[in-house]
């Protein structure tokens, strides 16, 4: 059961929000974007806004070891995300990969890459309030040191139940699924 985060206004980078078109299909499988949340950017804004908390927590480990490295930008932090826009409202499931923040769950040296369990939120926009909430735990898919993802060997993918109301996600790698990787998250009735 999601644990309610917060209450609070859009941040100023997050105008994008409101101009979006609205999500043709949201029941067909969509691959998840991903975000670099290291360098603030107008594009991740929403994204770094949603994790903001976490963001400095691993800002803060990275310092406690005494590593200095990143006093210009945040630690390592990346996001997967999807969106649903919807003339009502708009939902975000994000998951966030730190260092620190993750563990690592399989590996595939084929593929290349690495599948990690990292906490996922939910955020949902309604006029100009957001809710966020915690939404557990979901795979990661990150590739190996000194590669690229390649969506032809291994892809995460969202879609929306609309009449169940529920957010999906499914992990794939070389053409199979992989155990434990795919997720139902209940966004209840209101």
């Amino acid at each position: 059961m999601p644990i309610l985060l917060g209450l609070a206004l859009i941040p100023m980078g997050a105008a994008p929000l409101l101009g979006q078109a609205l999500t043709p299909d949201p029941g067909a499988w969509r691959p998840l974007a991903y975000s670099d949340l290291q360098r603030p950017a107008a594009r991740s804004a929403i994204y770094a806004d949603i994790w903001k908390d976490q963001i400095e927590a691993n800002n803060d480990a990275y310092r406690a070891r005494g590593d200095r490295r990143f006093v210009d930008a945040n630690a390592p932090a990346t996001e997967a995300h999807f969106v649903i826009w919807s003339a009502k409202r708009s939902v975000v499931l994000s998951i966030l990969n730190t260092a620190l923040g993750c563990k690592e769950k399989a590996g595939d040296r084929n593929a290349a890459v690495v599948v990690k369990l990292c906490p996922m939120r939910v955020a949902i926009y309604d006029g100009l309030q957001v809710r966020t909430m915690e939404a557990g735990q979901a795979c990661f898919i990150e590739p190996a040191a000194g590669t690229a993802l390649k969506p032809q060997m291994a892809g995460a993918y969202g879609a929306y139940d609309l009449a169940g109301r529920t957010l999906k996600l499914g992990l794939v790698v070389r053409h199979r699924p992989i155990d434990g990787c795919s997720f139902n998250v209940p966004l209840g009735r209101e």
